[in-house]
C-alpha cells in the first residue's frame, strides 16, 4: 500500500472504530439516561436527555429487588460454581491432555458435545431429575447444574493450555518423588493461572447475567438472584420501564467494575494460550 493510500485509510479506520464504539455504547447510555427520567418524560421523550433528573426509581428498585439479599444469593451461587468449575475442569483438562488413549479422547468429545447441545433441550428432563433428588429451590441444586453447564467450555479452553506446558517439568517432579496429584497442584496448576483467570471471569459473567436457570430451579423469593428479581417489574398487563432501567443499572454496575479491572487478565489469558499453542 502506498503512503498516500495509507494516509487516507488511517483516518478512515479510526472513524469506523469510533462509529462501532458509539453503536455499542448507545444502548448502555440509553439505559442510564432512561433510569433517571420520570415516567411521563420517559413516555414522551424516550430517546432524548432528561429535563429533570430523579433517583426515586433507584430507591424503589433497591427496596423491591431486596438488593443486598439478591446480591448475596447471586454471589454465593456464582463464587461456589466458579471455584468448583475451575477445579474440576482443570483436573479434567490435565487428564485429557496427558492420557492419550481412547477413553480420555472419548471424554473430550463428550465435553465438546456439551458446547453443541443447547440447555433448552435438557431443561425439562433435568428438572425431573432435580425434583427426584429434592434439589429444587436449593442453592446446591443450581450450583450442580452450573458445574455441569460450565464444564464443556472450561475443559475446552484449559485442555489447549495444558498441552502447551512442557512435560519435562512433570518428569522432573516425578523424579523428585511427586505423585500425580502433587505434580498437578504444585507444578501444573500454578502455570495455568492466566487461563484459569480467564475462565473464572467469563464463567462469573455467565452466572451473574443468567436468568433462565434461577427462574426454573429457585422458587423462594429469598433465594432468587438479581436477574429474576428484575423480572418482577414486568407483568402480563404492565411494564414499569422506569424501574426496569434502574434495576438494570444496579445489576450491570458491579460486573462493569469487575470487567474494567479484569479485562487485562482476560486478554492476557487468551493471548497467552494462543501464543503457547
Amino acid at each position: 500500500m502506498s503512503k498516500s493510500a495509507s494516509r487516507v485509510m488511517g483516518p478512515l479506520y479510526k472513524f469506523l472504530l469510533w462509529v462501532i464504539c458509539l453503536l455499542h455504547m448507545y444502548p448502555i447510555l440509553l439505559v442510564l439516561i432512561s433510569s433517571v427520567k420520570t415516567k411521563h418524560e420517559l413516555a414522551v421523550n424516550s430517546f432524548g436527555f432528561p429535563r429533570e433528573f430523579t433517583l426515586t426509581y433507584f430507591k424503589t428498585a433497591f427496596q423491591t429487588m431486596h438488593y443486598f439479599q439478591s446480591v448475596y444469593n447471586t454471589l454465593l451461587i456464582a463464587i461456589v460454581s466458579v471455584i468448583g468449575s475451575v477445579l474440576i475442569a482443570s483436573m479434567a483438562a490435565y487428564a485429557i491432555s496427558r492420557k492419550n488413549n481412547r477413553f480420555y479422547n472419548t471424554m473430550y468429545v463428550v465435553f465438546l458435545a456439551g458446547l453443541i447441545i443447547p440447555f433448552q433441550m435438557t431443561m425439562i428432563p433435568l428438572y425431573k431429575v432435580m425434583l427426584g433428588f429434592h434439589l429444587i429451590n436449593t442453592y446446591q441444586g443450581v450450583i450442580f447444574i452450573y458445574l455441569a453447564t460450565l464444564a464443556p467450555f472450561s475443559v475446552f479452553l484449559l485442555t489447549g493450555f495444558v498441552k502447551s506446558i512442557p512435560r519435562e517439568l512433570e518428569e522432573a517432579a516425578s523424579i523428585d518423588g511427586c505423585g500425580m496429584y502433587r505434580t498437578f497442584f504444585a507444578i501444573v496448576f500454578p502455570l495455568l493461572k492466566p487461563a484459569l483467570t480467564t475462565v473464572s471471569i467469563l464463567n462469573l459473567f455467565t452466572i451473574w447475567n443468567d436468568f433462565l436457570m434461577p427462574l426454573l430451579y429457585l422458587n423462594d423469593s429469598h433465594k432468587m438472584t438479581l436477574t429474576v428479581q428484575l423480572s418482577s417489574f414486568r407483568g402480563l398487563y404492565f411494564n414499569d420501564w422506569s424501574l426496569i432501567f434502574a434495576g438494570v443499572c444496579m445489576i450491570v454496575a458491579p460486573m462493569l467494575l469487575v470487567y474494567l479491572y479484569a479485562q487485562r487478565f482476560i486478554i492476557g489469558g487468551i493471548t497467552a494460550g494462543a501464543l503457547k499453542g
